[in-house]
Parts: C-alpha cells; structure tokens; sequence
C-alpha cells in the first residue's frame, strides 16, 4: 500500500514541475516578445529619426542594432515555440509583416530624405505591417498564457486525485502512507507557491515600505505646506521652501522606485479619461517656471490652435512624461531657454517636443539614456543626482501609450527629447471656474487611523475655512455622519474595524431623500484597481498622500455639486 501511495505521489509531484516549467517557459516567451518588440520600435525610431534630421547618421546605430537584436529574438522565440504549429504560424506572420515594413517603409524612406517624395500609400502599409507585427506578438503571448492555464488545471487535477487516492490508501495502510503523501504533496504546493510569489516580491516589498515612507511624509510635507501659507521673514521663507522642496524630491524618488517595480512586473495600470491639455500645461508652468526664473532661464510653452483642447488619455502619466523631462531641461540648462512645443503629429496624435540649450550629450550618453538605474555620466550623477530612474520610466509609459521618446543633442548646444503618443481628441468640457463652488464654511468629516494624519487634516482644512470633525476609524467614522451632517467625508484606505471602502458603502446604503454627501478617498495608492473598486462603492474622488494641499482642493472642488447649502 506504501508503494502504491508513493507512486501516486511521484507521478503528481512530476505534474506539478511540468507546472513549475510551464510557468517558467511563459515568462521567457514573454520576455522574448517583449524585446522582439522593443527591437521592432527601435527600428523604427532610427528611421523616423533619421528621415526628420535630414540624414544625421547618428539615428542610424539604432536601426542597425535592432535589426540584428530582432533577428536574435526571433531565433529565441522560435526554439521556444518549437513544435507549437500555431505559435509557429505567428511567427511566420511576425516575419513577414517586419520584411514588409522595411520593403514599404524603412528602405524607401532610408533612400530618400524628401518626406514630400514618400508615397503616402507605402507609409499607411508600413504602419499597417507594425501594427499586424504588434497584433501578432500580442496573440502569440495570449496563446502561450492559455497553455498554462491548461497546465495548471492538470496541475490542480492532480491535486485533488493525490488527496483522494492518498486518504484512500493511507486509510488502508493505518494512516502511515496518507501522512507521508500529504506532507510530500504541501510541499511540492509551497514550493510552487515560492516560485510564483517570487516575482512579485520585490514589488509588494516597496509598495509596503512606501506605505511607511507615506505617512511620517505626509506628516512633515502636510505641516510645511501650512506654514508656507503663514507669515515670516524671508530668511525663514527661504529655509522652507528648501525643506517643501527636498519633501516634494523624497516624494518624485519614491514614486519612481514604486513605478520602476510595477512596469518590470507588468502590473501598472493606465487610467484613460478626457483631459483639458491647456490646464495640463499650465500646471508644468507654475511646477517648474519659477525654477527655471531663479536659475536665469526662460521657460516657455507653445501650443499650436490644431492641438488645443481635450483629449483622452492618462492625465497623470502623460504629466509624469513632461515633467521628468522639463525638470531635467531645466536641470541641465544654466543660460538660455527651455521650450515646450505641442502640436498634433503626422499621424494624428499628440507631439511634444521638450528643447534646452543646455549641456547636450554626445552619442555614448544617448546610448545609455534610458536605461534604468543609469544616468548620461558619472559627472552628471554626482553633479545632478537623482536615480536614473525617470527617463526610463517615461519612455516605458509612452510605449504602454502605443507612443515613444525620442532625442536628439548635441554636446555643448542643448537637448530635443520629443514625444509622440497616439491620442484621439476628447469631448471639450465647460470651464469650471465660473461653476465651483466655494469651500468655506464647509462642515468635513475626516477620518484615518495615524495621529499624524489626523492632524495634518485638522491643520489644513480650517486654514481653508472649513470646520473639521476627526476620528480614527470607518466605523466611527459612519457614527459621526449618522448622528450629525456634514458636507463632505474624507476617509483613509486602510483602517483598523472598518476601511475606507467599507465605510463608504455603509454611508451609501443608509442615504435617503436623495441627498447624497460627497465621498473622497485619502491614499498612497490611487492606482486604476484602487478607483474601480472605490467607484464601485460609490467614492466621488481620490487624493494621494502625501497631500498636495492645491490637489485636495481640487479633489473637493469637483466633488461638491454647484450651488448645494451648507450643512446646518
């Protein structure tokens, strides 16, 4: 009976490694598809660049690489996908669809310069055989996940036969066998489950140490921003405003650590909504003018009429992108100019191109640029510092976008960072100043479990001529408006008895005669998965910690319905 039971116990543990491989197998076909296209872009970024300069020879080291790094990853993908007649065929179609783009577009454009005298025809083939090229990656990466999935329902198959047959057979053999098979089945489980919660671990372990970073900094950026407000003399005023600033630096250098680990495990999330691209400029202008005033440069912003108005897209990452690269024009520009020019591109979508006359940087930096965790020089690193982290980044969102960056500088002349994403127009929405409504006398009720942040709250919010109720829980927080009537709640995310999710759904279900109090979540994560599930809760808005006293305005603002009366 023993060896009736370990034999089945052997055949289950070796379904669980095929498992084990199969989960493995899928992330480096991944993998390869991924830099297969990344090859196939950076083909194509040598030759838009190349064709736009006029012939600088510098763009074409890009093209060149990446014909060669894209016929290595093929070789790559196709050893993997061996014997898989379908993985096969898309291969076959991947192939075909990059031979044609270089037929109908690269060679064409490559022998003439003229934009003028390319054939309008051949370039809208072009972009047709890179997007097939994308559609066909993309399909190949789906069928490989179906296959694991496959797997992995053999694999818990397999589970539930080894436990059946191992009490069965244990209970023959007086419970000797069945203990020893259990124990060799949950360890095969845990092992599996290490495996699998290994790549994500690098990302839960910063999201949870940016959760601690959050708070004593929201503690110490929420305080600072309240004196700011206060008067005293200008020595004191200068001390401050290096303290907001090195705040605010902390702040930038944790989000792109936490963004640098969400892109490599595949989890960021992009959230598509239509936005007023002046409101977005503007608020470039007062993040990085008065900077760029005390260094002695002009920052000016261009917007051409085609490219006005809204369009629909991720707000927040798309000024991600420009900011990174207005603080790094501004950053490595000591006299001059650094301009921002917006305009609609040949394709249709939106153009930024970011130009400096700073430092520039020769062909080795280019080379380097966006590699994460790497900045142009050691120079620069020790001058300038910094992570290395925000280039990378922000080429990685414009590609999530179906967009890129691209450069071009010289040394000693300045920098043109330019991005293109293909955006469609939004619907114009009506202006809002006229319609907000005003925030003083407003009655709030905000609740969060950490003394410091409650105190923050209760600092800010009468400096802005509100009356404010704190309390530490979702449930006492639910107490608070049942008893009493408030304007607005603000609630925290994680807190002990009741979240803040919790706590919203409970002040929904007991609203009655249609009065219906505006609801804003106060979290260090306000990712896509965090506002659909607050959306569906019946959440008005989201506001990240550490608190921007200019956002939560804006949050409350837009939650409050024009022209409502006051809580008594």
């Amino acid at each position: 009976m023993v060896a009736v039971m370990l034999l089945v116990v052997w055949a289950n543990l070796s379904t669980l490694n095929s498992a084990d491989q199969s989960v493995r197998h899928t992330a480096m076909v991944e993998r390869a598809a991924a830099n297969l296209l990344t090859a196939a872009l950076d083909q194509e970024t040598g030759v838009r660049g190349y064709v736009e300069s006029g012939g600088d020879g510098n763009f074409l080291p890009p093209y060149i690489k990446g014909q060669q790094k894209f016929s290595d990853e093929l070789q790559t993908l196709s050893r993997l996908t061996l014997g898989n007649p379908s993985q096969k065929a898309q291969l076959d179609g991947v192939r075909t669809a990059m031979e044609t783009w270089r037929a109908v577009y690269a060679e064409p454009r490559l022998s003439s310069l003229s934009d003028k005298g390319a054939d309008p025809v051949l370039a809208i083939e072009g972009r047709a055989a890179m997007d097939e090229l994308r559609r066909r990656l993309e399909a190949l990466r789906a069928q490989e996940a179906a296959m694991t999935l496959e797997r992995e329902g053999a694999r818990n198959l397999a589970y539930a036969t080894a436990r059946v047959t191992i009490v069965a057979v244990g209970l023959a053999a007086l419970g000797f066998g069945a203990g020893m098979g259990l124990w060799a089945v949950r360890i095969a489980d845990r092992r599996e489950r290490e495996v699998l919660a290994f790549a994500k671990s690098k990302t839960r372990m910063l999201a949870v140490v940016s959760h601690e970073i959050r708070t004593p900094l929201n503690g110490m950026l929420g305080m600072l921003q309240i004196m700011a407000g206060e008067p005293m003399d200008p020595a004191q005023k200068q001390r401050l405003e290096v303290a907001l600033e090195s705040g605010e630096t902390l702040t930038s250098l944790l989000n792109d650590l936490l963004d640098a680990s969400k892109i490599e495990a595949g989890r960021l999330e992009l959230v598509e909504a239509d936005f007023d691209l002046a409101r977005l400029l503007d608020r470039m202008k007062a993040a990085f003018g008065e900077v760029a005033h005390k260094k002695g440069v002009a920052l000016r912003i261009e917007v051409t009429p085609d490219a006005a108005g809204d369009w629909i897209g991720d707000k927040v990452r798309i000024g991600q992108i420009l900011a990174n690269l207005i603080s790094n024009a501004v950053k490595f520009t000591d006299r001059g100019e650094v301009v921002v020019a917006v305009a609609v591109s040949t394709a249709g979508g939106l153009r930024m191109d970011v130009r400096d006359s700073g430092i520039g940087m020769d062909e080795a930096a280019l080379g380097r640029l966006f590699a994460p965790y790497v900045q142009a020089s050691a120079e620069t690193s020790h001058t300038h510092g910094g992570t290395g982290l925000g280039l990378s980044i922000s080429r990685s969102l414009a590609r999530m976008m179906g967009g890129d960056i691209t450069v071009e500088s010289t040394p000693g002349q300045g920098s043109c960072f330019t991005v293109e994403l293909p955006l469609e127009r939004g619907i114009a929405a009506a202006t809002e100043a006229e319609s907000a409504p005003s925030l003083a006398g407003l009655r709030v009720l905000a609740a969060d479990d950490n003394a410091v942040n409650r105190k923050v709250l209760a600092a800010i919010l009468p400096n802005l001529g509100m009356e404010v109720t704190v309390v530490e829980d979702g449930d006492q927080a639910v107490a608070a408006w049942r008893d009493d009537s408030y304007d607005m709640v603000l609630l925290d995310l994680r807190m002990p008895v009741c979240d803040g999710f919790e706590a919203t759904r409970k002040i929904r279900a007991e609203e009655v005669d249609g009065r219906r109090t505006p609801l804003i979540l106060l979290s260090g994560d306000v990712s896509a998965s965090v506002r659909e599930q607050g959306r569906e809760a019946g959440l008005d808005g989201f506001v990240a910690k550490p608190l921007d006293v200019h956002m939560l305005i804006e949050a409350m603002s837009a939650a409050l319905p024009p022209a409502r009366p006051l809580a008594a």
